[in-house]
This record gives structure tokens, C-alpha cells and sequence, in this order.
């Protein structure tokens, strides 16, 4: 797991989730080759560690039942392009959300913790769909800036 200092390192999971491959900064043609070939379910499953989630959450989070995850992991199969582009994507909006709150645990406190901004539902239920993803993120601008969430 990262362990954040004094001297806050800027996350990228897409490393993680890419094996270093790609970063943010890489270009989105770049990115969007990484999904086409298909996210290495090894990988994943070292995001999902990283992130401190069981599968039944990761699952959800990729939009793909915990049976054909298991599916995936029992073959070694890489993901489908669809499923790749999530775990990419949940991978970027993690990363941003561990800038501000500098650690998984604080993250995921926040992450399961039900709140106004989400209709009185915790933002995990959200981050399955892309608007999901853009509501967490801009919510968690906010807090960033001094706002309430």
C-alpha cells in the first residue's frame, strides 16, 4: 500500500492497473489502447488489494457480477474492453479522491459513509456509472476547496 509523507507524492492507480505501463499523463490514445488490449485480471486484483476492497465491491464497481470476476481471476483472462475502461476510469477518480483525503482508509471511510450530496446513499453506490464517477469527483472538489459534503 502507499504510505503518504509529509511530502505528499501525487497517486496514480493507472500505474498500478497498467503495471506501470501507462500513467494519467499518458496520452489518450495510449489510454485508450491499454483498454482495447484488455486490463490484466492480475492487475486488477492488485488495484482492488490496493483500494482494500473485497470483490463483491470491486465487482459492482466494474459492473460485472463477483461470479464472473471470480471467472476471470480462476482463468487469468484479461478483462473485457468494457469492464477495462472502468477499472480504468475508477482507477482515475480513485487516485484523484486519494489526493485529498491522503489515505485508503480515510477514503474509504468517506467512500461508505451515506451523505447529503448522494441523496442520503454512500458515493461507493455511485461509482459504477460515469456520472457517478464525475458527482464523486466534484464532490470531493469541493471538500478540497471548502465545501461541505
Amino acid at each position: 500500500m502507499y504510505n503518504f509523507s509529509e511530502i505528499h507524492k501525487q497517486i496514480d492507480l493507472t500505474e498500478i492497473l497498467s503495471n506501470r505501463n501507462i500513467s494519467e499523463k499518458s496520452s489518450h490514445l495510449e489510454q485508450i489502447n491499454f483498454i482495447h488490449q484488455g486490463v490484466d485480471i492480475k492487475n486488477a486484483e492488485r488495484l482492488r488489494i490496493e483500494l482494500g476492497w473485497d470483490i463483491r465491491a470491486f465487482s459492482s464497481a466494474i459492473r460485472t457480477s463477483k461470479s464472473s470476476y471470480v471467472r476471470y481471476k480462476k482463468e487469468l483472462k484479461p478483462l473485457n474492453t468494457t469492464l477495462s475502461e472502468n477499472a480504468f476510469e475508477i482507477a482515475k477518480v480513485c487516485s484523484f479522491c486519494l489526493n485529498y483525503f491522503e489515505n485508503i482508509e480515510r477514503f474509504n471511510i468517506w467512500l461508505n459513509t451515506s451523505s447529503l450530496q448522494f441523496d442520503s446513499k454512500k458515493p461507493l453506490t455511485f461509482i459504477d456509472t460515469i456520472a457517478g464517477r464525475e458527482l464523486i469527483k466534484n464532490t470531493v472538489n469541493r471538500l478540497k476547496y471548502g465545501y461541505n459534503a
